[in-house]
């Protein structure tokens, strides 16, 4: 168990340090030429290299969830954990955040319904 520990550090530590070298570039913005690198991005965000296409599809559906705009394969989510896996780090990273107040406006006339049942 202490060797896996050990182990585990160091790649941490290695992992860290080439991050602070500038060898690997951080999560976040896109840089310059990051296609070309083999990153992919989507709404300038660097989401790393070598994604299966699995992956980049479940990033994109996720993140058109996270705006507002629900899709998902449900097929695909459930077989290819890198299509799901995907999905939710979309989604997350594209989430809206939408004020208190706009939220009455973005529910459907039955959601509003329900609401004015309880209210009474």
């Amino acid at each position: 168990m202490r060797t896996f520990k050990k182990i585990v550090l160091l790649g941490s530590t290695a992992t860290l340090m080439l991050s602070l070298s500038g060898c690997i570039p951080s999560g976040g913005r896109c840089f310059p030429g990051a296609a070309e690198r083999g990153y992919f991005c989507y709404k300038e965000h660097n989401f790393g290299q070598n994604l299966s296409s699995d992956y980049k599809k479940g990033i994109r559906d996720g993140c058109s969830t996270g705006e507002g705009r629900f899709r998902r394969d449900y097929g695909r989510s459930s077989i290819s954990t890198d299509y799901k896996s995907g999905w939710d780090i979309g989604r997350a990273h594209c989430k809206l955040i939408i004020p208190e107040e706009a939220k009455a406006g973005l529910r459907t006339e039955y959601q509003q319904a329900i609401d004015q049942k309880k209210k009474n």
